[in-house]
This record gives structure tokens, C-alpha cells and sequence, in this order.
């Protein structure tokens, strides 16, 4: 009788722990694919790990091991659910390192908190009920040389079983790899996020081999050959790119209620000389921000797991910024944040990159406290950056300047002052949807009152805008919004954010749809940087044989594919793995491009 209640307890832990992992992989699995659940791998790997964390309670006996074990695993899993409802991937190991970030962004942290997160400390509670009666010391010790039997055949069925999965597709490494291409959100749910971290740390030193060297060269000599632009370009001397944090595209002329979202860019959209596309398919990953400007300035995806920026310093990049320098010799670029040096390495990628100054939080005055950890708003911060450029130091007259201004009051879970609200909205829209629309219109006057100093100066004449968002702001709330009766009319089900040329040499209203990766070659035109020799991954919308389409973090087909060839769209995917390959093994540090391509 004590040999099958020792049994009973066990299979109750170990169970436990396996609706915990299955818990963890629905919630995950209703927002992007239940695929994961058609692998054998997927119960294996669980079951194999309840187990393993079972083993132990055998020799400790104690209640605590399970409180301290089941809540260890709860809040494990609940956080990644939390940041991948946010960067659609488990938290990368060097985030874990970065922790001290998250500082800034709290509120985001826990606005990713759902009803369903309770299920995972219920699991543990459960368990303790059902065994609140039972001596688990005294019967435990008595049975332990049976119940240690019995688990060691409990790991030893999954693990041959998972043994020989994994050698069927070549080992643990190519058996994830091939998820990556049709299956890319599967690889956690499918082997944990213990699976995932593995694979994330056999990727950490990849070799630069003969065999990489010309996959990367492969790939790029597929790519579609650039035809000459069927017009002149008159570039102009000067550049000012405004990164807008989460900006999107569907509030661009956009009324709700009678009232416009954006007025002042609205109003602007409608001047000649405007370059305005406003499907730009957002292609950043877990590091967000700082993954929309390696897609901005260097025409390179992000890479598969952590950021760039930690994982990968100080190695070499082609950028726009070089690019502008190298065509206007004597040329300066500059970064205006209000973010620390510190928040995903920014410091090192202005030097990567090629900026010759960088001005973070620190140079700036909090005299405008907006969001939840009462950062500068964006109004403030542009004015601020208005006075700055208006100085011969940082934005000679009669130079060549570009410079990036990157702002913050955007960010979720979108939240300003009541005195920085400019429009209001009903109570019969969501309260998210409705948070985000007066912080849309907030940004929008604030980038207006931006762009009239800049206009009223006579420095700035021959000065291109460029305006765009690092990436949308929804993340997995979008899907609800959407299907709210009367969101649905109002925000859009995909992830676009706008790009928008003030001031450019060419006028042109792209309507079809593009990568935030294809933004990098059409800057590079518009600046008229046609001799720099990398293009990017991506394709100028400018160029006749640029595709309508663009491939997601997610491995999605977004946009139209008509009469495109199946190997094409293949090349699109395998770009980002490829991009991995060029960041992570620092091609271009190792190789150097000699002739235009």
C-alpha cells in the first residue's frame, strides 16, 4: 500500500510539472501555430523533464523542493509567455544578463500579464492539496529503491525514444535548424525553453569556415541584378531620420469619432515632394528597437536569438551612415536617444555603425516626464533636439549631416500625462486601442512642431526627413483589438509601420508592400550612394524589379506573391538565416567587398 501511495505521489509531480509545460505550449501555440503538438518530440521532452525533476525529491523528502520547484518552473514559463507576447521568441540568455534594462520598461513587462498565467501556480497549489495528507519523508525513504527503479525506466523509454528522433534528422542542432524555415515559432514549444537556450548556446561561437564563406556568397549571388533607376537622382545635402517608437501606419489618415489621429503628418503626406509608403512590414525580433536600426542602417535581418548588439560587439558593418560619409568626404552622423549608453549596448553600435557622436539621456533636460518610468517626452525631446541641431557643432551650415533622433513616449503599454493628451475618444473602444491613438497623436504634434523649426531655419533647405517606426506596438494584444466590433474599423491585423520621405528627391506613393529590410537600399538611392558595395538584403522600392512581398520574423508571406517563383520566395526566407550567418561570424570584418553588387 505505502509502495503505490510513494507511486501515486510521484506520478502527481511528475504530472504536475508536464500540465505545466503543455499549459505553457498552448498559451503560446493560440497565437501562432498548433504544429508543435504533431511532434513526438514535444510530450517526450516534458514528460523526460518531470521526470528529472522528480528524481531529487527522492533523497530531499521535503515539501519545500516542491514549492520551490514548481514555482521556479512558474515563473519561468509566465515570463517567457510575457516576452513573447511582445518579440514573438523566448527570452534570449544574454536578456537574462540584460535584466537590469527592464528597469525602463516595467510597466510594458507587466502589461504582457494575462488570466491564463494563473494556471501555472494553481498546478503547484493542486498538487500540494492532493498531498497534504500524506507523510511524503516516511514514505519516500521506505520506497525509494523501488521508486528509484521505476523513475530511471521513466528516463530511460523517452530518452531512447528522443535518442532516436534526433539522430534520424543528424542530431540535436539540425533537427531545431529544420524547424526554422516552416516551423519558426515552433522550436520552444516543441523542446522547451530549457531546448531552446541549448540551441541558443551551440550558436554562440559559430566558426567562419569555407563552407559558411560560400553559403553567404551563394546567397547574394542570387539575388535579383539592380537595374539602373529609370530616373535622375538630385540628392539632397542633409538627412534627419525620426525613429519613432512603436509608430504604426494604420493611424496615418486615420478619423475616429470625427477627429483626426495625425493631423500634422496627414497634412504633410499631402506636399509635393513626399515619399510615402505606408506597408512596411516589421521584420525586428526580441531586441526590438535596436533590431529596427540594424534593419534601417545596415540592410541586415535579426539575427536568430538575443541581441546583435551584446552577443555580437564591435563587429564590422556596412551602414548608411558610412555610406553618407563616404559620399560627402568630410560628412558627419550623429544619435540623438533619450535612452541610456548602457540600454542594448547602444554605445557599441553607434561606433559599429559609424555615428561620430552620440547623445543619450544625459544631454538631455527632464523637463517633460511621460510614461511609466517618467522619461522624456517626445515633445520635449525633439524641441531639445531641434536647439542642438540648430548649433554649427553639431549640424554645420553648408556641411553634409545626417542624423538620427530616436524617440521614446511611444512605448507600451502607452501611457502620457493628462496634460500631454491633445484628443480624446470614447469609452466604447478599448482602453488600449484608445491609449495608443492619443499617444499616435501626441507624437504626431510633437514630430510637427519638430519639423516647423526645422523649416523655419534656412540651414535645413536642402534637408531630406525621414520619418518611420522601429517596429509595431502590439505585439499578440493586436489579435483582440482587431476582433473588437468596432476595433476591427480601426486598427489594422498587420504589422506595418509607415516610411515617410519629406523633402525627397523623388515623390512616389508606394502602396504595395515591403520589409522594414528594404528601407536600408532605398536610402541608400535617395542619398545617391550608388557606388557604396553592400545594398542589403533587401531591395530599393525605387528599382523596377523590386517584389511586392516580405517575409516576417515568423516565416509568414506578407503581400502579393503573383507570378513570383516558388525559389524566390525560398531565397526571401532563407535571407534571415543568412543574416545570421553575416552578423554572427562578422563577414564583412573577415571579407571585404570590392565591387558593387
Amino acid at each position: 500500500m505505502k509502495h503505490m501511495q510513494s507511486r501515486k505521489i510521484l506520478w502527481l509531480f511528475i504530472g504536475c510539472l508536464f500540465f505545466k509545460f503543455i499549459l505553457f505550449d498552448l498559451d503560446w501555440c493560440l497565437n501562432t501555430t498548433f504544429s508543435s503538438f504533431s511532434f513526438p518530440q514535444t510530450y517526450l521532452v516534458k514528460f523526460l523533464l518531470a521526470v528529472l525533476f522528480a528524481i531529487p525529491f527522492l533523497y530531499i523528502r521535503s515539501r519545500w523542493y516542491l514549492v520551490v520547484i514548481g514555482t521556479l518552473v512558474d515563473i519561468l514559463l509566465i515570463v517567457n509567455l510575457m516576452y513573447f507576447r511582445t518579440y514573438y521568441t523566448s527570452i534570449p540568455w544574454d536578456s537574462y544578463f540584460l535584466a537590469g534594462n527592464l528597469a525602463d520598461f516595467t510597466a510594458s513587462v507587466f502589461d504582457s500579464l494575462r488570466w491564463l498565467d494563473l494556471g501555472f501556480p494553481l498546478l503547484t497549489i493542486l498538487f500540494l492539496i492532493l498531498t497534504r495528507k500524506q507523510n511524503l519523508a516516511i514514505l519516500l525513504r521506505e520506497q525509494k529503491k523501488q521508486s528509484f527503479k521505476f523513475l530511471m525506466w521513466c528516463v530511460c523509454i523517452p530518452l531512447i525514444s528522443l535518442g532516436g528522433i534526433l539522430a534520424y534528422y543528424g542530431g540535436y542542432k539540425k533537427a531545431y535548424d529544420a524547424l526554422l524555415t516552416d516551423y519558426q515559432t515552433c522550436g520552444t514549444p516543441i523542446y522547451t525553453i530549457f531546448g531552446s537556450l541549448y540551441y541558443e548556446h551551440i550558436q554562440d561561437k559559430p566558426e567562419y569556415t569555407p563552407l559558411v564563406k560560400k553559403e553567404i556568397e551563394d546567397w547574394l549571388s542570387k539575388r535579383p541584378v539592380r537595374q539602373a533607376l529609370p530616373f535622375q537622382i538630385e540628392a539632397r545635402d542633409n538627412c534627419i531620420i525620426i525613429l519613432a517608437e512603436s509608430f504604426e501606419s494604420w493611424v496615418l489618415e486615420k478619423t475616429v469619432e470625427g477627429k483626426e489621429i495625425t493631423p500634422n503628418l496627414n497634412r504633410m503626406l499631402k506636399e509635393e515632394n513626399v515619399l510615402y509608403a505606408p506597408y512596411v512590414q516589421t521584420q525586428v525580433k526580441g531586441s526590438r528597437s535596436i533590431d529596427g536600426q540594424l534593419l534601417l542602417h545596415t540592410g541586415l535581418l535579426p539575427i536568430n536569438y538575443g541581441a546583435y548588439s551584446a552577443r555580437f560587439p564591435h563587429h564590422t558593418y556596412y551602414s548608411i551612415d558610412k555610406a553618407f560619409k563616404e559620399k560627402y568626404e568630410g560628412g558627419g552622423t550623429c544619435c540623438l536617444t533619450v535612452d541610456k549608453k548602457v540600454v542594448w549596448n547602444v554605445a557599441i553600435v553607434a561606433q559599429d555603425f559609424g555615428y561620430d557622436k552620440l547623445l543619450d539621456k544625459p544631454y538631455f533636460v527632464l523637463d517633460e516626464k511621460t510614461g511609466p518610468r517618467h522619461r522624456l517626452g517626445d515633445l520635449s525631446f525633439l524641441r531639445q533636439c531641434g536647439k542642438k541641431l540648430a548649433t554649427e557643432e553639431l549640424f554645420p551650415a553648408g556641411g553634409h549631416t545626417l542624423v538620427q533622433c530616436v524617440t521614446y513616449s511611444g512605448h507600451s503599454p502607452f501611457v502620457i500625462p493628462e496634460e500631454s493628451k491633445r484628443i480624446n475618444f470614447s469609452d466604447n473602444l478599448p482602453e488600449r486601442l484608445k491609449n495608443y491613438m492619443v499617444v499616435a497623436n501626441y507624437t504626431d504634434y510633437a514630430v510637427g512642431q519638430f519639423i516647423s523649426f526645422l523649416r523655419s531655419q534656412k540651414k535645413f533647405e536642402n534637408t531630406m526627413i525621414v520619418i518611420t517606426g522601429d517596429h509595431e506596438g502590439f505585439g499578440l494584444t493586436r489579435k483582440p483589438l482587431y476582433e473588437h466590433p468596432l476595433g476591427k474599423n480601426i486598427i489594422s491585423p498587420e504589422r506595418f509601420t509607415p516610411l515617410i520621405v519629406l523633402n525627397s528627391p523623388v515623390h512616389l506613393r508606394y502602396e504595395k508592400v515591403m520589409g522594414q529590410v528594404d528601407m536600408y537600399p532605398t536610402l541608400l538611392d535617395l542619398i545617391g550612394a550608388d557606388t557604396y558595395p553592400w545594398r542589403g538584403l533587401g531591395q530599393s522600392i525605387l528599382s523596377p524589379e523590386k517584389r511586392s512581398f516580405a517575409i516576417s520574423p515568423q516565416m509568414e508571406i506578407i503581400g502579393d506573391t503573383v507570378g513570383v517563383a516558388a525559389a524566390e520566395i525560398h531565397h526571401a526566407k532563407d535571407a534571415w538565416r543568412i543574416s545570421d550567418l553575416i552578423i554572427s561570424c562578422d563577414y564583412f570584418g573577415k571579407e571585404k567587398l570590392l565591387e558593387f553588387k
